[in-house]
C-alpha cells in the first residue's frame, strides 16, 4: 500500500443469538438510520389491532430493547421525513387552496410515514395525495415511550431534541410563496434550448385568464377574467393540431391562470411554443400546451 493511501475501515455485521437484526446493527454502529431503515421499523406496526397503543407496541418494544442510539436515530429520521413533507405544495394538494389547521396538517403528514417508502415518495412527488380523514398522531409518541421503557422513567422526561422541527410551516423553503418567476423556471426546465419568455397581459392591465381553444380557427384564446377581452395566439399562423393538456387545475379544479409563453426558433420555418400557467387558487404550475408553429 502506498504511503499516501488511507486504509478504509470495514465493519462486518453478523447474525447470532442475542444480536439485533443486521440492519439494526448497522444503525447502532453508524449512529444514524436511512429512510429505508425507518420504513423497515414501521413495518412492525400491528395493524391487526384496533387500539393505537396496541398498534405501536411492537415497535416500542424493539426500540426499547436496543437502546438510545436506535431510539434517537428513529426520532431523527422521523423528524426529517415529516419536515420534508411540510410544504405549501403538499398542503395545497390536500386543502385545495382553503384555510386549514396547522395541527391537522401535521397529524395527516404522519400517515405518509406509516405506509411504505414508495407511498411516501409518491406523496413527495405529487403522485399520491394525503387525505383529511386519515391521521396518526400516535406515531409521534413512539420515541419518548420507547426511551421511558428502556430507562424506567416517564416519557415526559425524554431528553432528545431532533435537528429538524416537524411542526407545520417549520420548513421555510417548502413554504415559500410561489411567484411568476417560478413559471419561467418551470418552462425553462422543459427544454435544453434558451427560451424567450413573455407574460400574457390584457390591455386592461390584468393577467389572469381562462384558457380555451377555438378549434375552427385553430387559435388559443386567453380570456381575461376582469374585462372579458380575448387574446388570440397563433392567429394567421399554421399550427399543428392544437390541444390543451389541461383546461382546469388538476389539484383544485379551478380554471383561472396567470399565463407565460416561452418560445424558441426550431428552424427558419418553425417555432416551438410552451405555454405555462400558474393556478390562481392553489399555486400549482402546469404546462398548458406545447406546439410547433409553422411561420
Amino acid at each position: 500500500m502506498k504511503d499516501n493511501e488511507t486504509k478504509k475501515e470495514r465493519h462486518y455485521y453478523m447474525p447470532g443469538p442475542g444480536k439485533p437484526p443486521i440492519y439494526i446493527q448497522a444503525i447502532l454502529y453508524n449512529k444514524k438510520m436511512t429512510p429505508l431503515d425507518f420504513f423497515y421499523l414501521t413495518d412492525m406496526l400491528d395493524w391487526s389491532q384496533e387500539d393505537e397503543n396496541a398498534i405501536i407496541e411492537p415497535l416500542i418494544k424493539t426500540l426499547a430493547k436496543w437502546g438510545d442510539t436506535l431510539i434517537f436515530s428513529f426520532d431523527e429520521m422521523m423528524a426529517e421525513l415529516l419536515y420534508t413533507l411540510d410544504t405549501r405544495k403538499i398542503a395545497q394538494s390536500i386543502y385545495k387552496g382553503e384555510n386549514f389547521s396547522a395541527d391537522e396538517f401535521f397529524y395527516i403528514r404522519c400517515v405518509a410515514l406509516i405506509n411504505s417508502k414508495p407511498f411516501y415518495n409518491a406523496v413527495i412527488a405529487g403522485r399520491k395525495k394525503l387525505k383529511t380523514d386519515l391521521e396518526f398522531e400516535t406515531l409521534l409518541s413512539i420515541p419518548a415511550r420507547a426511551w421511558a421503557r428502556c430507562h424506567h422513567k416517564q416519557s415526559n422526561e425524554y431528553p432528545y431534541l431532533t435537528k429538524y422541527c416537524y411542526e407545520t410551516m417549520s420548513n421555510k423553503e417548502g413554504w415559500k410563496e410561489v411567484s411568476e418567476d417560478d413559471i419561467d423556471t418551470y418552462l425553462s426546465s422543459l427544454t435544453d434550448q434558451p427560451l424567450d419568455i413573455e407574460v400574457a397581459k390584457c390591455s386592461c392591465g390584468h393577467h389572469e385568464f381562462q384558457v380555451k381553444i377555438d378549434q375552427q380557427n385553430q387559435v388559443i384564446q386567453l380570456i381575461c377574467i376582469h374585462c372579458g377581452d380575448v387574446i388570440e395566439l397563433f392567429h394567421h399562423q399554421k399550427p399543428e393540431e392544437l390541444k390543451l393538456r389541461i383546461k382546469k387545475c388538476s389539484n383544485c379544479k379551478q380554471d383561472i391562470f396567470k399565463v407565460h409563453i416561452g418560445t424558441y426558433i426550431v428552424n427558419e420555418h418553425q417555432k416551438k411554443y410552451y405555454i405555462g400557467g400558474l393556478c390562481q387558487k392553489c399555486d400549482h404550475i402546469f404546462l398548458l400546451m406545447e406546439a410547433i408553429i409553422h411561420i
